[in-house]
């Protein structure tokens, strides 16, 4: 250490209005990204590493002066990324269950609804996880929320080829599963 003070880059009341904006995003952006990973196939430690380094990345990005538009796509972008560079550098697949807490959950429930609930869930992994990469990507960022412009600016693709492949998700689904 230099033993240099750093000072403050703007006063104290603006910093705590920065941190409680930070504090607010993060409160909102945490639960949908953490969903997103899970269904990406990140296990939910791996999922909190991931949206923890994103929010980071996200701090850089602005104290380095980077662009405030549209900070959820930017988040759920980096994120995406991260997942993806997590899941190349363990070469994990989609073969695991959805969410393992889930069928933990089935199992205490009566034991006709838990195999009724149980089938059904493991038709509806099933069907997703024979969608394509870009067809369950762009299902599962609608699912959070994310209109199709900022779907499109997550995953690089056109807005247009957002909406269709969409719809070929939910119809390869609705098929699969008998809806």
């Amino acid at each position: 250490m230099s033993g240099n003070p750093v000072p403050l880059a703007m006063p104290l009341p603006r910093l705590a209005a920065r941190d409680c904006e930070a504090t607010t995003l993060f409160r909102e952006m945490r639960k949908p990204l953490l969903r997103y990973l899970v269904c990406l196939g990140l296990s939910m430690d791996e999922a909190q590493d991931v949206v923890q380094d994103a929010f980071l990345g996200l701090h850089r990005h602005l104290s380095g002066g980077g662009s405030k538009e549209n900070i959820r796509g930017w988040l759920f972008r980096v994120a995406h990324n991260r997942a993806r560079n997590h899941q190349n550098s363990y070469d994990r697949r989609f073969g695991a269950s959805l969410d393992p807490e889930f069928d933990s959950l089935l199992d205490e429930a009566t034991p006709e609804r838990a195999v009724l609930e149980k089938e059904k869930f493991r038709q509806m992994g099933k069907a997703i996880r024979a969608l394509t990469d870009c067809e369950r990507e762009c299902l599962l960022l609608r699912t959070e929320g994310l209109r199709y412009r900022e779907i499109g600016e997550v995953l690089e693709i056109p807005t247009s080829t957002v909406g269709d492949t969409v719809d070929r998700a939910v119809k390869k689904l609705a098929e699969k599963c008998n809806v």
